[in-house]
């Protein structure tokens, strides 16, 4: 994962790339790889992700708050912040999981919390509820 940390901070992908397999499977939630892509088209859709967000300047710190080993998976939970002019309103949770075959990667699934993307790739924070009229809290149910 350091060389995908790398990719996001730096905008080189090509040692994240040089360690997936021929037969990687990425799943991803959005676009513009949004599907569950396996075999050469995951090589295929990873590539054009990484190229998407290389050349757009789209640049993320993720702080890793947990690793989780469970055989051939590792399970990767994130706080993120978006750290360039297309990406500065970006903050997210992300729970990653790939997969290992010896020292590659042969697949890389990502959840997420609550982003929402844009075409440009930058992410707005979340939204707070609009104000009640009366005044009460929207905060949780009981509040009301």
């Amino acid at each position: 994962m350091d060389a995908f940390d790398r990719g996001w901070r730096t905008g080189d992908w090509s040692r994240f790339l040089a360690m997936l397999t021929d037969d990687f499977g990425f799943w991803f939630p959005e676009s513009p790889a949004r599907g569950r892509f396996e075999g050469g088209a995951g090589r295929q859709a990873v590539a054009e992700w990484t190229a998407f967000h290389a050349a757009n300047g789209n640049r993320v710190l993720g702080t890793r708050r947990r690793t989780t080993v469970a055989g051939d998976r590792v399970f990767y939970e994130y706080d993120s912040v978006g750290a360039s002019a297309n990406t500065a309103a970006y903050r997210n949770w992300e729970f990653i999981v790939i997969e290992v075959s010896g020292n590659r990667i042969r697949a890389l699934q990502e959840y997420w919390g609550d982003a929402r993307p844009t075409a440009g790739g930058a992410v707005g924070a979340p939204q707070a509820p609009a104000p009640r009229r009366d005044g009460r809290s929207t905060a949780h149910p009981a509040a009301s």
